[in-house]
């Protein structure tokens, strides 16, 4: 892709994980606590393991789901792949693919009865398709709660509304910082380093960072050392915590989250984005300025490219392409 194609994906990524965390990822808690497959203490939204335990779940049982349709595994293995995708920030597979990510999750909706939630991303679907609003307008204008939030709070570990509304905000923002800054500049310093040329639009964080901390690690010991590892472990964890919706920890530790990734591009020298990022960290700390009582629970478990985006996913690509990576991967991602 070029360079306004790939901002265009990673537009169309953010919308995406705005739709995680509005809509599916509060869905699917409400079926697993309901189901008593999740920690019912838990307020870790984290879509990602909902998944897996609906993939494992239905495939051991037929008639798993209130309804049930021979293409359900199919549709839950799409709705996975979306995530991982916008999490990785494999932008080449969201600009082809971003269309059946959604039509995914909209089934997947269905089959854990949470057909209202299912109607309002469907008309979130039908609007991209169509480009009658921007796609922000569509995304913010409502969205699905936890369970959690309608209880109220009835005990320390819960969240209130309020809270719950911060830490969404918060996660959001953070989520946008990664994929539109911090991600781009880990990526320039890997092609740096390497030698190499920008060849496809793949932007994964943690791969990124994993490699950063390697390449740190084989550095000649000195007297900072220990603080810039430590530094690049924080940045890892924040970026974990962001596309893994540990909620608690996105309220306590998001200011040591956005203030490591400013740090990390200062250790690979662009002073840039790491100005960017103090900017980004300065103006959301005004913000969220709403205070947090009680105890939080530390759970251990458009561009005017992007219309023209939207216009060439109107036919729809549904089969799915195994990414053809050229960043070296070091872990496997989650």
């Amino acid at each position: 892709m070029s360079m306004p194609e790939e901002n265009d994906a990673i537009d169309m990524c953010y919308v995406l994980f705005c739709i995680l965390s509005l809509h599916l990822g509060p869905a699917l808690w409400n079926f697993v606590s309901k189901k008593l497959l999740n920690d019912p203490k838990s307020i870790v939204v984290d879509s990602y393991e909902f998944i897996k335990t609906l993939i494992d779940r239905r495939t051991a049982n037929s008639t798993f789901f209130t309804t049930n349709k021979p293409s359900d595994l199919t549709q839950l293995d799409i709705a996975q792949k979306g995530r991982l995708a916008v999490a990785h920030g494999y932008f080449d597979e969201v600009a082809l693919n971003w269309a059946s990510y959604l039509l995914s999750w909209i089934e997947l909706l269905k089959m854990i009865d949470a057909h209202t939630t299912a109607g309002t991303v469907q008309q979130i679907y039908d609007e991209l398709i169509s480009g009658s609003k921007t796609p922000m307008d569509i995304v913010l204008a409502s969205f699905t709660k936890p369970n959690f939030v309608n209880q109220g709070l009835k005990k320390e570990s819960d969240l209130t509304r309020a809270q719950y509304l911060k830490a969404i905000r918060i996660k959001l923002a953070l989520y946008k910082c990664m994929v539109k800054h911090l991600g781009p500049a880990l990526r320039s310093e890997h092609l740096r380093r390497k030698g190499a040329v920008r060849t496809n639009s793949e932007i994964d964080c943690q791969n990124l960072l994993f490699d950063l901390l390697e390449e740190w690690l084989l550095q000649p010991q000195h007297a900072d050392m220990t603080t810039n590892v430590k530094i690049i472990e924080t940045a890892k964890d924040g970026r974990n915590i962001v596309c893994h919706a540990n909620l608690p920890l996105i309220l306590t530790d998001w200011e040591a989250t956005l203030l490591s990734w400013e740090k990390v591009c200062r250790l690979i020298t662009n002073v840039n984005t790491a100005n960017t990022i103090r900017d980004v960290y300065i103006d959301l700390k005004s913000r969220i300025d709403l205070p947090l009582p009680g105890t939080i629970w530390r759970s251990t478990a458009q561009s005017k490219y992007f219309a023209n985006l939207v216009r060439r996913q109107v036919v729809l690509n549904p089969t799915w392409r195994r990414p053809n990576f050229k960043i070296t991967l070091t872990k496997k991602p989650l």
